[in-house]
């Protein structure tokens, strides 16, 4: 009579053949990693073609490129407010093939919004904080204000009699003057436009007292007197324009308006590729060239570590989260 199989034994077998396909499927997830890239790289961008955020993923394309033979395609996705394309990322596959340049709306978006279709930490991998610019304090000249403590005084002799611009509900300009507004304790009327040209145009025009606006645009007009620079609202002093103090220095701790650039992947990806990555365009950012280059159009590069930029998007969540709270702001 044949002899019962001894479940011991059945048990070792299949352990051992299990250890040997997982072996087996770890040295080919190595092995895919090791040829890793061997087609184009896409980078999904959140606005049009032709603005900061085609540009920045140039650069961080570049290097990329040059280190592993690799084109870099940028895949523009445009519409709500960056949500399109942010989708659209969340839900690829963590190859490496498809990654993304968000700019601030990726941290806002979700207190504006009563839904949206991505978790903008648990959803993506960090790869690099690529950069900062950052905006300025202007006013027409015809408000008799020559400093940020004479304009907010005249706020509060006269409340909602003086108004802002921005370039639409929830821009970076918009969130800028509603913080100013609740560490000051003054009240301005909100006046937005779809886009930042139109809202220049109107300011230059005299329609509207002042705005947040971008420190390398703005400062032509500055130059030429047609708008009153009063401060930028950065930590430090740019030095495009040394001259002008910070919201930091007058006392508004915090008080930073920018707009912010950074390299993100799908959920999942390997983290050794992605500090791979960092590396590169760290090296190709922070080359002094380069980045004397950017400093002159106002831009400041960082090409910070992974772990960094996952900080600076959690501490900008909750930043914005009160302000867009304690001002009820809807951007549906």
């Amino acid at each position: 009579m044949p002899r019962a199989p001894c479940y011991d034994c059945i048990m070792n077998i299949l352990g051992g053949r299990l250890t040997l396909a997982a072996g087996m499927l770890s040295m080919a997830g190595v092995h895919a990693q090791s040829d890793y890239p061997a087609k184009p790289i896409r980078i999904i961008i959140g606005t049009p073609v032709g603005g900061g955020s085609e540009l920045m993923g140039r650069y961080v394309g570049q290097p990329l490129t040059a280190a592993w033979g690799q084109p870099i395609v940028i895949d523009p996705r445009p519409g709500a407010s960056g949500n399109i394309a942010a989708e659209h990322v969340a839900k690829s596959a963590p190859d490496g093939y498809t990654l993304y340049v968000p700019y601030g709306t990726h941290t806002t978006n979700p207190s504006l919004m009563a839904k949206v279709p991505y978790d903008p930490i648990r959803d993506f991998t960090p790869i690099t904080l690529i950069s900062k610019q950052y905006n300025a304090l202007v006013i027409h000249p015809s408000i008799p204000a020559k400093s940020v403590k004479e304009l907010l005084a005249l706020a509060r002799a006269a409340p909602r009699k003086l108004s802002y611009a921005s370039s639409g509900t929830g821009s970076a300009g918009h969130l800028g003057m509603e913080l100013l507004k609740q560490l000051a304790n003054v009240d301005m009327v909100h006046v937005p436009y779809k886009g930042a040209a139109p809202s220049r145009i109107d300011l230059l025009g005299g329609h509207i007292d002042l705005m947040f606006d971008v420190l390398r645009v703005a400062l032509p007009f500055k130059e030429s007197g047609r708008v009153r620079m009063l401060a930028v609202g950065a930590g430090e002093r740019q030095s495009i324009a040394s001259d002008v103090p910070t919201m930091d220095e007058l006392g508004y701790k915090g008080l930073e308006v920018l707009t912010w650039h950074a390299l993100l992947a799908p959920a999942g990806f390997n983290k050794g590729v992605a500090e791979k990555m960092q590396g590169l365009i760290r090296a190709a950012l922070l080359a002094p060239a380069m980045k004397e280059k950017l400093a002159r159009d106002g831009v400041d590069a960082l090409a910070s570590s992974p772990a960094e930029l996952e900080a600076f998007m959690r501490a900008d969540i909750d930043k914005w989260r009160k302000v867009i709270q304690t001002a009820k702001i809807r951007n549906e």
